[in-house]
């Protein structure tokens, strides 16, 4: 029995190296799958990462281009705010020519006597005013109404006056 049992423990020990080496081996499978599935997750945080990078960048020069094609368009809004600017303001200097040509006295004198007939005054129709009087049309008739001016001097000075009606009140 002894050789049986020597064989046994010979079987035996062959049996536990054999399974260590089988643990040994699952572990290194593993360790080796966890390193693999690690080294992957590490890729792809980079290619995530480097992916992020390049949309950040496209976004910011998008808006940059962006920017710029708005600064163009208000500069193109501009541009042609100054020309209307400026024809209007020719429009202007060119009516305000024409309401100056149209208002002034020769032209004035020029359409009276043209277009409504009018004629200068002879002598005998001039009146001549004195300021010594009051002239007024009548309420009631078309006749004018001839006053005269009373004028009311006072020597005593407007600041004099008040100063005594304010004493003269306290009293």
């Amino acid at each position: 029995m002894t050789a049986r049992y020597e064989m046994n423990d010979f079987d035996i020990e062959q049996f536990n190296e054999s399974q260590t080496a089988k643990i040994v081996s699952i572990r290194k499978k593993r360790l080796e799958k966890e390193n693999a599935k690690k080294i992957a997750l590490h890729h792809f945080m980079n290619m995530l990462q480097s992916v992020l990078i390049v949309l950040v960048i496209a976004g910011l020069f998008s808006s940059y281009i962006y920017r710029n094609a708005q600064v163009n368009e208000a500069k193109y809004d501009i541009f042609n705010l100054k020309a209307e600017i400026k024809s209007l303001s020719a429009q202007i200097e060119e009516l305000g020519a024409k309401i100056e040509n149209q208002t002034g006295l020769k032209n004035i004198e020029k359409v009276a006597i043209e277009t409504l007939g009018m004629k200068y005054p002879s002598k005998e129709q001039m009146v001549y005013i004195d300021s010594q009087y009051h002239f007024a049309l009548g309420s009631t008739s078309p006749q004018i109404m001839v006053e005269p001016v009373v004028r009311r001097e006072s020597r005593q000075p407007l600041l004099e006056k008040l100063v005594s009606a304010l004493f003269n009140a306290n009293k």
